[in-house]
């Protein structure tokens, strides 16, 4: 008796978690322990779709032993007119481990633009099936693209026969890599800086943040912050291969790895602390007590010195990385949030959560320089290493700020779509990849230009973005 008992209640239990509405906490309360996840992408649409509007009711997937399991729909509507040329999140969930036959598509309407205007299309009831077999593997996440032949997807005049196809993920070249960190949906995006796709999904721990790469190892190192954790992810097999845990309730939020990739130094903002970590064996080898409510860190490019921005005492707290002690300590005149050197990394400039000022820290002396104002808000900072301009974007305004390295000024503006929470400069392409956090975006604006090239959807939470050839 209990084990068909167990046989309903357990498929019941995915059923209902699969229901959850989106911004749903399911994740957050129940983490990838025993089960995994399933993200699927809907590639860029063909043109011959333009003038195509789907409805679509639900989406499942298959097990093998012919179970169907709905999934979290993303969007309902699909406009091919919206879709041409971009890629776009369909629909995810969280699974039991084991083997997958495919999924199945339920299109409630159809309708096609014609020159007497929309006309409905006949669906079939059945919805349609997708074969491809696929594995979820507990506490990992797997994508899958779903694509669309629109060369035959009416018949007979008024019947919608669409052409659906699955893939799994490809390898991909490793030098056009980037990854996005999502917090709040446990997970790094991991996408193609050149055509601007997301090509697979990797599940981490709970909260990941801060996010630095390590180029010539191809690996990457992820703040788990709400597992007091730091992952360490193969970026070449897209996999997550080792992981230290810090302290409870240390919070790490940001970190910071020197040009070597030798020494790697986690920001724990609720212990006040920094660790300071071999990178190669993960070992924490010294924790430094710094300023209160430390947020970020940048290692000078000699990796010789850490600077922590300590905002809960308007401190900058500077780390000697060779004799792991704390060297000293530099009151400004605000909270500092982020901060980013100059091009020969004689100065460092840094943005304030409360103050409209940009601060200048002169290395040499280790005091503050030039304060100048651009304006209140500041949330995000990088330098171009080509020409040296400074990169501030803000709160609101959906702009970045250009600034002038020599006189401080504010010179030009950049458009970006919302909140730009980080950003980052890949040299490769001449390019400013911006997190927009409240859109769920990441895009790609071309530094000479200042024009939008691409963007791509990420998932909840975009925090840190990371590219191959980021300079």
């Amino acid at each position: 008796m209990w084990p068909q008992r167990f046989h309903f209640i357990f498929p019941l239990c995915f059923f209902i978690a699969s229901c959850l509405p989106k911004g749903s906490p399911y994740k957050d309360i129940a983490p990838l322990k025993e089960n995994g996840e399933i993200i699927i992408y809907l590639q860029p649409m063909p043109q011959e779709s333009e003038k195509l509007r789907l409805i679509i009711n639900r989406i499942s997937v298959v097990r093998d032993d012919g179970m169907v399991i709905p999934l979290l729909l993303s969007v309902n509507e699909l406009r091919g007119a919206d879709l041409t040329g971009i890629q776009k999140q369909l629909a995810s969930g969280i699974l039991p481990p084991g083997s997958y036959t495919g999924i199945s598509i339920q299109v409630k309407k159809a309708f096609v633009q014609t020159e007497e205007g929309e006309v409905a299309l006949l669906v079939s009831e059945d919805g349609f099936r997708v074969d491809q077999l696929f594995n979820v593997t507990r506490k990992k996440a797997s994508t899958l693209f779903l694509s669309f032949d629109a060369s035959k997807f009416i018949t007979d005049e008024f019947r919608f026969t669409p052409g659906f196809s699955l893939a799994l993920p490809g390898r991909g070249l490793i030098n056009l890599t980037g990854l996005v960190s999502n917090s709040e949906s446990n997970t790094i995006s991991v996408f193609n800086k050149r055509n601007m796709q997301i090509i697979d999904t990797i599940a981490t721990g709970q909260g990941p943040k801060g996010l630095v790469l390590d180029q010539m190892r191809a690996r990457a190192y992820v703040a788990v912050s709400r597992d007091d954790s730091i992952e360490v992810i193969d970026v070449f097999k897209k996999q997550i291969i080792n992981r230290l845990k810090l302290n409870f309730r240390d919070n790490p939020i940001e970190l910071a790895l020197t040009p070597d990739g030798r020494t790697l130094v986690s920001v724990n903002h609720d212990s006040n602390t920094v660790s300071i970590i071999d990178a190669i064996s993960m070992v924490e080898i010294r924790r430094i007590a710094v300023g209160e409510g430390p947020n970020s860190a940048v290692v000078d490019p000699a990796g010789l010195k850490a600077y922590v921005m300590n905002s809960g005492s308007s401190t900058i707290s500077v780390v000697d990385l060779t004799q792991r002690t704390l060297a000293v300590t530099i009151s400004i005149e605000a909270p500092p949030l982020r901060a980013a050197f100059n091009r020969n990394g004689s100065k460092l400039y840094v943005i304030s959560s409360n103050s409209p000022n940009l601060t200048e820290i002169d290395l040499s002396q280790l005091i503050v320089g030039k304060r100048n104002f651009i304006g209140m808000g500041a949330i995000s900072i990088t330098v171009d290493k080509q020409t040296g301009k400074i990169y501030v974007s803000k709160k609101i305004g959906r702009e970045v700020s250009v600034i002038d390295p020599f006189s401080l000024m504010f010179i030009d503006t950049v458009r970006v779509g919302g909140k730009a929470v980080f950003m980052t400069i890949d040299g490769e392409e001449r390019s400013l990849l911006a997190a927009i956090a409240d859109r769920n975006k990441l895009q790609k604006i071309n530094l000479i230009s200042k024009a939008l090239v691409a963007e791509l959807e990420v998932r909840e939470g975009a925090f840190a973005v990371v590219v191959v050839g980021e300079r």
